[in-house]
């Protein structure tokens, strides 16, 4: 990238010399997301410990707040605090009451991308124009899991 010193900054005056920066790229990531790889870890039941899932490559921070949750056994979202780790390759969901044995879902919304933008099931260089989710239910993926 290279701004020629004749450019004008944000005040109209002339900048004080050029400015060159190189960048070196990789070959691109055109791999959708894939939830069979993700490591789920579960607490016990009567527990108040954290569901931790591990994922394979980073995915995008701000997103993975809002775009994963837990479905609990009557079929309602699970109450419960969100927290994403450096490197943004674990999230954990800790809940506000203690894991009742049985069967549960992970939840992950069509919305959810890592760095290349790649959603579940898609790249990000695929055309989607033709396909659009209408439905007032955003688009998901639902994982299940078990707590014992």
């Amino acid at each position: 990238l290279v701004i020629d010193a004749e450019w004008r900054d944000g005040n109209g005056l002339p900048l004080k010399e050029a400015f060159r920066r190189t960048f070196r790229v990789g070959p691109p990531d055109e791999r959708p997301l894939d939830p069979k790889v993700w490591t789920i870890a579960t607490p016990a039941a009567g527990a108040t410990n954290s569901l931790r899932v591990t994922f394979p490559e980073p995915l995008d921070h701000g997103l993975l707040l809002r775009a994963l949750g837990v479905i609990a056994l009557d079929g309602k979202p699970m109450p419960g605090n969100v927290a994403v780790a450096p490197g943004e390759l674990l999230w954990t969901f800790t809940p506000r009451a203690a894991w009742q044995a049985g069967h549960y879902q992970l939840v992950a919304f069509a919305m959810l991308e890592d760095l290349a933008g790649n959603r579940i099931g898609r790249a990000f260089e695929v055309d989607q124009f033709e396909r659009s989710d209408r439905t007032p239910e955003p688009e998901k993926t639902l994982i299940p899991f078990a707590v014992r």
